[in-house]
């Protein structure tokens, strides 16, 4: 768009109406595969900036409303509409019908006065941590699996690969990179989603990432400002807590922050957590740590965005309206609200509220806009109001570059800790028993990706491998079926995922069989031992792959076939159990 830029935005910021302020600084969510009446609202009545994509689910339900401290609201106030529906998997569509889907809402928004074009943005970190996974998307290693590459170059080419694929299904946003340093190997939520628990193989990832989505027209967003890495509390259900002195806080978990804001980062994702050398206020709604330290001290001019606003660290400590508005009044310029009930209502009418009373100031509000609305002009969002070709959305997932950097960083990704019990290469003539976790986490179902992926892949070539499926997360029952099943078979081996999530309490039946001294070929996807799940070094054979994805599973039957070398080296400085760090 070839204009004077200031002189555009200031247009569009003149014509505003204070509803239409408010919608730009939030961005709501949506599931499933369909567009539903809410969401029309949210875009046509309430005026929203941007959406967060949740595809994989029909209804958004990870936490439930009842923590929520309930607002009374006023007698003037009207309802939104709400997402009532049944939980599932959403139905299935092709990638090139959801992009049209998109194209329908960026349609919506750009019908409205003035005509300011919708960003989309979602997760795809890697591993499990994924909200695009249909038709053959080309999936890629986690944080910490690419920082076991130790090659930047493969993690610009791997992060170059996702944002061609988001790209051409009509994203613009992602929340992404994950910058907290990983120093308590006891954190539930970040683990391996984290590069590395060493702040100079973060900052240099997170370099790599944020230029080649800037290089590619995807805007990063960094995140858990100011750190999550030290911490034993997932902040989805409570709020923690990082009692450390400011030294440390800049010495540590600010150091990647300062270092891509620098590289010129757009935009940064604030944690909901307590930092006490800063204030006792949770961080999404401190002033002293959003405008105080992020903006005036570290003279970040970028977009900060909260995380989800129905964090258990939060709803249970405000309503959730209030909490919104008060991370508005804190500084942030941008409200992730992923619910899709009655809060999404409440959000508005009270940040519309705390305007006209004050107590957030109208200045600063326009000062939100300007931010947003450059960014949009920046990455060309209001060329064509954002909209895509949608014939196209696919065509990235069989390019031969995607394919091939996929193998790359999947080969690079994947290491044989230890195996003391010789048995790599696997020999098929043995008797061997596969315990399979389901894959289910954000798994589309179809015939690129599916729960039980890994067994089809292993029992493909291996007609007399005998497996036992099991659910992705604890079921105690099952997990006596599965220990009695292994004991009385008289394998020679026992295969056993043990995939870890932080949305699933893991297995004990592989910490069970390790410890009756059965032979145990323990395949994990986390480096770190949390709780029963992940890692565990007192299994005496470990295969160590952070790429829960198609492309990665099938490197690890490759690699437990021998067919491939594993070129991963272990990622972590602080955390080394097994002495494998070089």
């Amino acid at each position: 768009m070839k204009t004077n830029k200031k002189k555009f935005i200031e247009d569009i910021l003149s014509k505003m109406s204070l509803e239409q302020k408010v919608g730009q600084c939030v961005v709501i969510g949506t599931s499933g595969s369909m567009i539903t009446n809410d969401v029309k609202e949210a875009i046509t009545r309430y005026h929203c900036g941007g959406v967060r994509l949740s595809c994989f689910a029909r209804c958004f339900g990870y936490f439930s409303d009842d923590k929520a401290v309930k607002m009374k609201m006023p007698a003037d106030f009207v309802p939104s509409m709400q997402k009532v529906v049944k939980q599932g998997i959403s139905h299935w569509v092709s990638p090139e019908q959801y992009a049209a889907t998109l194209n329908e809402l960026r349609q919506l928004a750009a019908e409205r006065k003035p005509g300011i074009p919708l960003h989309m943005v979602l997760d795809q970190e890697g591993d499990t941590s994924k909200d695009m996974s249909r038709g053959g998307v080309v999936q890629f290693p986690s944080s910490m699996g690419l920082a076991c590459t130790n090659d930047l170059q493969l993690t610009y080419d791997a992060t170059v690969c996702v944002a061609k694929q988001l790209k051409a299904s009509g994203m613009d946003m992602i929340h992404s990179p994950v910058v907290d340093v990983n120093i308590n190997p006891n954190n539930p939520e970040i683990a391996r989603r984290a590069f590395s628990d060493d702040k100079e193989v973060v900052a240099e990832h997170a370099i790599a990432m944020v230029k080649a989505f800037k290089d590619n027209k995807i805007i990063a967003a960094a995140k858990h400002f100011p750190g999550r890495g030290d911490s034993a509390t997932d902040a989805h259900h409570a709020c923690p807590s990082l009692p450390v002195d400011l030294k440390r806080l800049h010495d540590v978990e600010l150091y990647p922050y300062k270092r891509l804001i620098e590289a010129g980062l757009d935009s940064i994702m604030i944690a909901h957590c307590i930092y006490p050398a800063i204030d006792d206020q949770i961080s999404s709604v401190s002033r002293k740590v959003v405008t105080d330290l992020l903006r005036n001290e570290m003279g970040f001019e970028g977009i900060i965005t909260t995380d989800s606003m129905t964090m258990g660290a939060l709803i249970s400590t405000f309503g959730t309206a209030e909490a919104c508005a008060r991370a508005l009044e804190a500084g942030s310029d941008i409200i992730l609200m992923k619910a899709e009930n009655l809060w999404r209502g409440e959000m508005f009418y009270t940040i519309q509220k705390w305007v006209e009373d004050g107590r957030i100031d109208a200045g600063e509000l326009d000062d939100k806009i300007r931010r947003i609305l450059s960014i949009k002009y920046d990455y060309g969002m209001f060329d064509n109001m954002g909209i895509v070709d949608a014939s196209k959305a696919s065509e990235p997932y069989f390019d031969r570059v995607v394919l091939e950097t996929a193998e790359r960083a999947a080969q690079k990704s994947i290491m044989v800790c230890k195996d003391e019990l010789k048995a790599l290469p696997l020999d098929k003539s043995k008797k061997v028993l596969l315990i399979n976790q389901q894959n289910s986490i954000k798994t589309p179902n179809d015939g690129y990706d599916h729960p039980a992926l890994f067994q089809e892949i292993m029992e493909k070539e291996w007609p007399t491998l005998q497996t036992f499926e099991v659910g992705f997360g604890l079921d105690q029952n099952e997990d006596a079926r599965v220990t009695a099943f292994a004991e009385a078979g008289g394998y020679d081996l026992i295969l056993c995922t043990n995939w870890y999530d932080r949305s699933e309490k893991p297995h004990t039946y592989v910490k069970t069989l390790i410890d009756k001294g059965l032979p145990v070929v323990l395949i994990t996807n986390e480096p770190y031992c949390i709780g029963t799940g992940g890692l565990l070094p007192s299994a005496k054979t470990v295969v160590l792959n952070m790429n829960l994805t198609p492309t990665g599973l099938d490197m690890t039957r490759r690699v437990l076939f021998g067919e491939t070398k594993p070129q991963g080296q272990w990622p972590l400085t602080n955390y080394d159990p097994m002495g494998l760090k070089k």
